[in-house]
Parts: C-alpha cells; sequence; structure tokens
C-alpha cells in the first residue's frame, strides 16, 4: 500500500473543504495542496513541481456560480502520491506525467461524486426550511455541522479510494518503462516539459486577456535568462512555447480586433 496513505487522505479531506465548504483561504488550490503532500511524503519538491504545473494548466477554471470544475485537489493530491512512490527508480519529470494521467479520470470522478452529493444536500436544505417555519431555528446549527462532517467524511473516503487506485497502476509503469528499451519513459520525460508549455500558454492567454503585456514580458525574460544558464533541455522547449505562445495570441488578438 502506498506510504502514509492514511494521512494523506485525511489532510485532503480538509484541504478540499475549504473550496467547497468554509474558509475560501486557497489552500485547496493545487500550488499549495502540492508541496503539503509532497512534504508528508518526503518529496517537497515533487510536490511544488507538480502543484505548480497542476496550477498553471488549470488557473483560470474557477468554481464561478453553478460550474463545477476538476477537483484539482484531489487531481494534485493523488498525483504527487503517486509520483512519489514513483519516483525512487525513475525519472521524477516522467514519473509526473505518468502520475497525472492517472489522476485526471479519478479526480473527475470525484467531481460526479460531489455532484451527486449537493442533490442530496438540496433535501437537507428543505428539511431546514421546514423546522425553521415550525420554529426550530437552532436547526440550522447543528445542521450545519452534519453537513460538514458529511462533506469531511466523503473527502476522506474519496481520497483514500483515489490512493488506492493510484497505487494499483504502479505496476503498469514498470510495465511502461520495460517496452521499447524505455523510450516510453523518455516519451513521458518530455511530455512534462510539454505540459510546462502548456500551462505557461494558458498563463500567457489569461495575462493578455486582461491587458498585463509587461508582466508576460518579464516573465518571458526570466524564462530566457533561466534558459541560457541552465543544462535543462525542457526548460530550452517551455522558453521557445513561450515566445511562440505569446507572438502567435497576438497574432490572433489583432485578427479579432481587425474583424469587429
Amino acid at each position: 500500500m502506498m506510504e502514509h496513505w492514511l494521512l494523506i487522505a485525511f489532510v485532503m479531506a480538509f484541504l478540499a473543504m475549504d473550496e467547497t465548504a468554509f474558509g475560501q483561504f486557497m489552500v485547496s488550490r493545487p500550488i499549495v495542496t502540492g508541496p503539503v503532500v509532497g512534504w508528508l511524503l518526503g518529496r517537497a519538491d515533487i510536490g511544488l513541481e507538480l502543484g505548480a504545473l497542476i496550477e498553471l494548466i488549470w488557473i483560470n477554471d474557477l468554481p464561478v456560480g453553478a460550474h463545477l470544475p476538476l477537483d484539482l485537489t484531489m487531481l494534485t493530491g493523488t498525483a504527487v502520491a503517486l509520483s512519489c512512490e514513483l519516483s525512487k527508480n525513475a525519472q521524477p519529470q516522467a514519473v509526473m506525467t505518468f502520475a497525472l494521467g492517472v489522476a485526471i479520470p479519478l479526480a473527475a470522478g470525484s467531481t460526479e461524486v460531489e455532484i451527486l452529493l449537493r442533490k442530496f444536500h438540496v433535501r437537507w436544505l428543505h428539511f431546514a426550511q421546514r423546522m425553521a417555519f415550525n420554529g426550530h431555528l437552532q436547526t440550522f446549527e447543528w445542521l450545519n455541522y452534519l453537513v460538514l462532517g458529511e462533506q469531511w467524511l466523503k473527502g476522506f473516503l474519496v481520497s483514500a479510494a483515489c490512493l488506492t487506485l493510484a497505487h494499483l497502476t504502479s505496476g503498469l509503469f514498470v510495465l511502461l518503462g520495460n517496452i521499447l528499451e524505455g523510450r516510453v519513459l523518455e516519451g513521458f520525460y518530455y511530455a512534462h516539459w510539454l505540459l510546462l508549455a502548456l500551462g505557461c500558454s494558458a498563463v500567457i492567454d489569461l495575462l493578455v486577456e486582461r491587458k498585463n503585456t509587461p508582466v508576460l514580458l518579464l516573465s518571458i525574460g526570466a524564462i530566457m535568462t533561466l534558459a541560457v544558464f541552465s543544462t535543462l533541455p525542457g526548460v530550452y522547449l517551455v522558453a521557445i512555447a513561450l515566445v511562440a505562445g505569446f507572438f502567435l495570441i497576438l497574432f490572433y488578438a489583432s485578427r479579432g480586433e481587425g474583424n469587429r
């Protein structure tokens, strides 16, 4: 079984409540969840890198109104936990790509569970309204605690299920590593940098849309400087993707303004 899975599920359940039940302190975001889970497993570096990657890709997908986005807390926690488990015998970048692919459908399943639970909460709401109409105003207090406990229990059970299912895929990773003399893992390694480029392009699109071009230019300059002094080939790929994405977005934005 995955190391410290019970503690991780316990913590993930509390972090998930920040988005759905109380607080809104943003501790459920990937950039926080990733390092926390990574630190619990002794690999805070993997947690920070994977959390930042997920944050970049889904930075503009927020729970506004009736929209319920992908469960990023479950996605990040599961992906980081699986990456820490598999990183002992493989490159962290390849492991993170595989773990992210495993965690996405699990996070989608967690979102569906949340939708079903919210439909059930409508019955609690109608019950509270009837009790309030009859003068039992204290019903709201104990009903609120009941729903909070129910929400935490859901998060704990879903987290435990996601971690267990992710652990069962570790054998698949080993199998893929033996295919084509390690070429599959090499593909996972380069896919990691492509995912980072995808996340950067999402940020570029967001900054251009909000007309924060100076911030975007400073970010590109920082990435290019890092590419000059770094020996990681993936950094060059990200830098090229940033520059190309910047000019492509400007090109399509200018075309869109010209057609209005």
